[in-house]
């Protein structure tokens, strides 16, 4: 069944709402967490994820945002003593930002699932958790499409991902990393274990994984 433009506006208005929610709850500070603008908080929970550290410029192709702005923002976050910046050992020019022992606190506190956008999904049971996981998904494809980020590492992604591979309804998708089946509830958007896959086979995945039920 194909979507009309009000659907469309009504989905996009609910995401900005939920957007500035997440923008205003920023401001304040709670349970230990200090106030901070969505973008240091991105960076934080980024290098959580990342234990050898990241290139700036990397950094900023995931946020997708410019060199200088992300530049700002590990400045700021440096003078605070939650990251820091040692030589990179494959390239002695260049420099890896990591979290500090302080750094890496704040950003464990930033990952509880009672914090920010966090908590509102404690209302949600799995079957919506995963619709969500799932639409998820496919937002991220998109804005990659538009050229409006990169470096997400979500299922859909990846070149381990294999979308209604197992003929199971419960659990339809197959990950080659790991070797296992999993469904929509089990779906990652940000997994440090992906590897990006070819554009080829990222698009006949897509394609196969837009499907409502399993071929």
């Amino acid at each position: 069944m194909s979507t009309t433009p009000f659907q469309r506006q009504q989905v996009a208005s609910g995401i900005e709402q939920l957007a500035a929610l997440a923008r205003a709850q920023s401001r304040r500070p709670e349970d230990g967490v200090p106030a901070l603008p969505p973008a240091h908080s991105a960076v934080l929970r980024m290098l959580e994820g990342a234990r050898p550290g990241m290139r700036a410029k990397a950094i900023a192709a995931r946020l997708g945002v410019t060199p200088a702005s992300v530049s700002d923002t590990l400045a700021t976050l440096e003078t605070r003593g939650w990251i820091e910046r040692r030589p990179d050992p494959d390239d002695g020019r260049a420099a890896l930002v990591r979290l500090t022992r302080a750094g890496r606190r704040l950003a464990e506190r930033l990952r509880s699932p009672l914090h920010g956008i966090g908590a509102l999904l404690e209302g949600l049971d799995e079957p919506d958790l995963a619709a969500l996981l799932r639409a998820t998904q496919l937002l991220v494809h998109e804005a990659q499409k538009r050229g409006m980020a990169t470096g997400a590492r979500t299922c859909l992604g990846c070149r381990h991902f294999r979308p209604f591979a197992t003929g199971h309804r419960d659990k339809p998708h197959f990950c080659a990393f790991i070797q296992l089946p999993f469904g929509d509830a089990e779906l990652r958007a940000d997994c440090p274990e992906q590897a990006p896959a070819p554009d080829i086979e990222l698009a006949g995945n897509a394609l196969r994984f837009r499907q409502a039920l399993p071929p």
